[in-house]
């Protein structure tokens, strides 16, 4: 293997024992797997299977940008995924706020005043933001690595 490979490690696990690992997750669910050099009869081999069983396993439940961007996140205190309360020096009394990350990296905030909307209304309105900006998302597949988007794509390709 001459470049790094996607998901994919060479991992020694006892004296002369070496294996291809395999670790790559899927909505939120981890999919790890080790791929023994002697089990496969050699590291070629091993790095073959191990290949295989990650093309697969990264295919598996791959979200979309309005999916990834729709989770409620643990630290989330709102309650709605994507808003949260805002206290700036300029506005004592604090602001709720829409935010959400666009498929070209560009990030989008709506703030509402809670001087001028009143905390129910404020909140009220920021999650009505929320929702449109979901909306508005495409369902393009939320992938950061290059391999895993082509994999992706190979996937989809095949299965139509």
């Amino acid at each position: 293997m001459s470049r790094k490979e996607y998901a994919i490690n060479r991992v020694k696990r006892a004296k002369n024992a070496w294996n291809w690992q395999v670790s790559l997750g899927r909505s939120g669910k981890i999919y790890s797997k080790l791929f023994s050099h002697r089990k496969y009869g050699g590291s070629a081999k091993a790095l073959a299977a191990a290949r295989k069983w990650r093309d697969e396993a990264a295919a598996k439940s791959v979200l979309s940008f309005r999916e990834f961007n729709a989770q409620k996140r643990s630290n989330n205190t709102s309650g709605v995924p994507g808003v949260h309360r805002v206290q700036l020096p300029a506005q004592p009394a604090g602001s709720w706020q829409a935010k959400i990350k666009l498929t070209d990296g560009r990030k989008i905030t709506k703030t509402f005043a809670i001087k001028k909307f009143g905390e129910r209304d404020a909140f009220r309105r920021a999650v009505a933001a929320r929702k449109a900006m979901l909306d508005a998302l495409d369902d393009r597949l939320y992938l950061k690595s290059a391999t895993a988007k082509r994999l992706a794509r190979n996937s989809a390709a095949a299965s139509r």
